[in-house]
């Protein structure tokens, strides 16, 4: 009963069904391209003023920073100062940006500062995450700036509601969907358009001319659903190649772990720690080899009394 129903929908509403597909698809699309092209602007302003502060920090002193704490929130205060120089394309704005938005002559112009306000941005996460950066140890950046991002709503959330991880995986497989699609529809018309052949009486010409005529009907339209499902995976093919949102918010993570990675080697001084573990292993290793040596004398002398005894 139930797979019947859903049969009759799809040999009947598949390609509106589709359609519908592609008009949201089409709109998260260009809902995401555009919140991405607004993060990539927005962490490039801040991973670029992260490291004109470290660059200026290193030409002032060169030793480890002891109270690490301390020096994040100065650091990240630096960079906040700096943020709202630089500006984004927005339908919002406040008063004060619109003065700069026409001084600049733009328009619709949001401050990059509205980015670290409130309890999930981006700033409040790096300092959460304070203890990783004093270990002596590099984390691991990734998972550090996974830990980091998943409390930023403006990296999580689209249209600040939308979890935006799933809307990105949902386009990039809805090309492939929409030939499934077409394909599902086609094989569904031609299994409910062939039980019609059998109806037909050669000895009434007239009425299997109707049958016939429905018969080509059905099998019309369900090469239709193909042709739309092939249509309609190019449109979003050919758009998730030119603009791929995927690869943008790829590379924006990987501006902002290198970011992550600078902050802890300005922390821990000028020395990465396989410099120092260089320096250091030959000393571990002249250390070994005296103590090989004097369990080896023990040993010798060990054997020398046990003879003397033995001779005595």
């Amino acid at each position: 009963m139930i797979l019947n129903m859903v049969f009759d929908f799809f040999s009947n509403y598949l390609i509106e069904f589709m359609g519908s597909m592609l008009v949201i698809g089409l709109g998260f699309r260009w809902a995401s391209w555009h919140a991405s092209k607004r993060e990539d602007a927005y962490f490039t302003g801040f991973t670029s003023e992260i490291e004109k502060t470290i660059l200026l920090q290193k030409d002032v002193t060169h030793e480890q920073v002891e109270d690490v704490d301390k020096y994040l929130v100065e650091l990240l205060e630096t960079v906040s100062e700096k943020l709202p120089t630089r500006s984004l394309r927005n339908k919002k704005q406040s008063k004060s940006n619109q003065e700069t938005a026409e001084k600049m002559g733009a328009q619709n112009v949001v401050s990059l500062r509205e980015y670290v306000k409130g309890d999930q941005s981006l700033f409040l996460g790096i300092k959460n995450e304070s203890a990783s950066f004093k270990s002596k140890f590099p984390p691991n950046f990734n998972e550090l700036t996974d830990r980091i991002l998943e409390k930023d709503d403006n990296w999580n959330k689209l249209l600040n509601f939308f979890p935006i991880g799933p809307i990105s995986r949902l386009i990039d497989i809805l090309p492939g969907l929409f030939v499934v699609f077409g394909i599902f529809g086609t094989f569904i018309g031609i299994s409910m358009a062939l039980p019609k052949i059998a109806e037909m009486d050669f000895n009434n010409l007239e009425a299997s001319g109707e049958i016939l005529t429905q018969f080509v009907l059905s099998v019309t339209y369900a090469m239709k659903t193909s042709i739309a499902g092939i249509l309609f995976s190019v449109i979003m093919t050919l758009l998730n190649t030119i603009a791929p949102v995927t690869g943008m918010r790829n590379r924006t993570y990987k501006k902002i772990s290198n970011c992550f990675e600078n902050i802890w080697h300005s922390i821990h001084g000028e020395k990465s720690i396989e410099e120092e573990m260089h320096e250091v292993l030959p000393a571990l290793l002249e250390e070994v080899k005296a103590l090989r040596k004097a369990a080896e004398d023990k040993n010798e002398s060990d054997e020398e009394k046990l003879e003397h005894k033995e001779g005595a």
